[in-house]
Parts: structure tokens; sequence; C-alpha cells
């Protein structure tokens, strides 16, 4: 393989990783594509799902294949620079570089990303009042609503969350006052609790604020509900409680893509210094002059 196809197959798999990372990027963010499938995959076979693990993993097996070739050009060129101190500065001179410049690219994602958030509600506007029952009929407000309404347990449904401590994200049915009960649900509220703490979760305020979020209920979720008998609008609508909860998507990306590419500056870093002493090796001299990078000479 010549000299320019192995350029091309490079930048070519650099080109893929940003893609694969933009997707999964986006897929986390907006719950859409191959993110939202894997946490309804997990849902119906596992009952959790692993938040951390499925925003990266994907990214490592779908990035395998440039990370692979990358490896191996990276490799043969080691073997092509030789042992000697001045090949071996100027391979890890080129890694760093790309290091670095991975580090700039995942520092200014989150830099991105966090700039977004702000685009988003934080929560501290005043929230309008919205009549339940005219969910459904028209367009609904993308500010901060006050509901009011009543909870329905039996039409209720929750899913575990797995990480570093289990959680339940419960799904409560809240209906109008004047609401038949066997009425389809029109929506639900989102509560993020511990399982032990789940029951006291019977004790909902028929007051409730927050974001409303179309067709917002995970698909595992709704099939346990319609498992049950339960009818379920359409569209039915999610009400996100917390205050930065239309935030959060932008925070996890911010932090992920700053961590590393904090993480890649810092390597880049070292392995230009590291390649600068190789580089001064390969031209210094002992007191003697003969070079440091070569065994010093037999004694007589």
């Amino acid at each position: 393989m010549n000299a320019g196809t192995q350029r091309l197959l490079l930048i070519l798999s650099w080109l893929w990783l940003l893609a694969v990372g933009a997707y999964m990027t986006w897929s986390l963010i907006a719950f859409e594509g191959l993110y939202r499938w894997l946490v309804e995959w997990q849902m119906e076979h596992w009952g959790q799902y692993y938040r951390k693990w499925t925003a990266v993993l994907p990214f490592l097996v779908l990035g395998l294949p440039a990370l692979a070739y990358i490896g191996r050009l990276s490799r043969a060129q080691a073997a092509a620079a030789g042992t000697g101190q001045a090949g071996q500065a100027r391979l890890i001179r080129r890694t760093a570089r790309i290091t670095l410049m991975l580090g700039l690219v995942g520092v200014a994602v989150g830099i991105g990303a966090f700039l977004l958030s702000q685009g988003q509600p934080d929560g501290s506007e005043p929230a309008e009042r919205f009549a339940l029952a005219s969910l459904g009929s028209g367009a609904v407000p993308q500010t901060k609503v006050r509901i009011e309404g009543r909870l329905d347990p039996e039409a209720s449904t929750g899913l575990a969350r797995g990480g570093v401590e289990d959680t339940i994200t419960y799904y409560a049915a809240f209906r109008a006052e004047d609401e038949a009960k066997g009425a389809p649900v029109r929506l639900f509220i989102e509560r993020n609790t511990q399982p032990e703490t789940l029951n006291t979760l019977q004790g909902f305020l028929p007051e409730q604020t927050g974001y409303l979020v179309e067709n917002g209920v995970p698909e595992r979720a709704l099939a346990d509900l319609r498992g049950r008998g339960v009818a379920v609008a359409s569209p039915h609508y999610l009400l996100k409680t917390r205050s930065g909860s239309l935030r959060e998507p932008y925070y996890i990306t911010a932090a992920l893509a700053g961590f590393i590419g904090l993480i890649c500056l810092i390597l880049g870093g070292a392995g230009l210094l590291q390649a600068r002493r190789r580089a001064w090796l390969a031209t210094a001299v002992r007191p003697d002059g003969t070079p440091v990078e070569g065994p010093p000479p037999a004694a007589s």
C-alpha cells in the first residue's frame, strides 16, 4: 500500500470516528436512534439499563475498525522509525499532535454542548397555568407549565435504571379531576427515586409543574401499561418536573466530551515533552564526545 492510500485511509478513519461520536451525541440528547433502541432492548431483556455504557460502548464498537487501522498504522510507523531516539521522537511527536487535536475537538464539543444548554429553560422561570383537559387538542406550551389533576396509581408504571446506584423512573398517570378512570391516559409525571421509597410517591400534590414532552414515555413502559389493559392516548405527554431536566442531556454530553478532551490534552502535552527529550537525546553527547543515544564506550 503506497503512502497516499495510507494517508487517505487514515483521514477516513478519523472522519469516521468523528461521525460516530457526533451521531451518538445526537442520539443521547434527542433520545432517538441507536441510543433509544439500546435502552429499550435492555429494558425488555433485563428490566433496567446502564446510561453511561449505553452511550460509550456503541461508539467503541462502531469505531473499532477505524481504531484498529489507526493502531496498525501507528505500529507500522514505529517499526519504520526504528529504535533510535530521533525516529521515536518523530513518531511520538506525530501521535501527540493528533492527540492534542482530538483534545481540542473534545473540549470544543463540551463547550458547545454547554452553550446550547443555556438556550434551554433552567426551571427558574414562572410556570403558566395549563388545563390538562386541553392536552391533545392543540399545541402545548414549550415553557414551564402548572397542571392540576389527580394521581391514578393503577395506571402508572416504573422502570429500573442501572448504574452506580439503582433507581426507579416512575411514570405516574395524572388525570383531570372529572376524567373517567378508564379513559386513555394523556399525561404522565416523571419521578426518579430509590426502589425502597417508591411507595411514598402515592402522595402526589394535586398541582404539578414542569415541561411537557410529547410521547416521552419509553416504549417498554408503554408496553407494560398496555399489557395491564391501561389505555394510553396518542399522543400522550410526559411532564418532566426537575428544574433542569431539559438541560441534562446537554450537560451529560458536555461532561463526557470535556473530560475526554482534557485527558487527550494532558496526554498530548506529555507526549510533546517526551518527544522533545528524545530529540535532545538523539543529538546530545557525553563529556568524552560519544553520543548519548549509543552505548557508552567500553572500559579499557
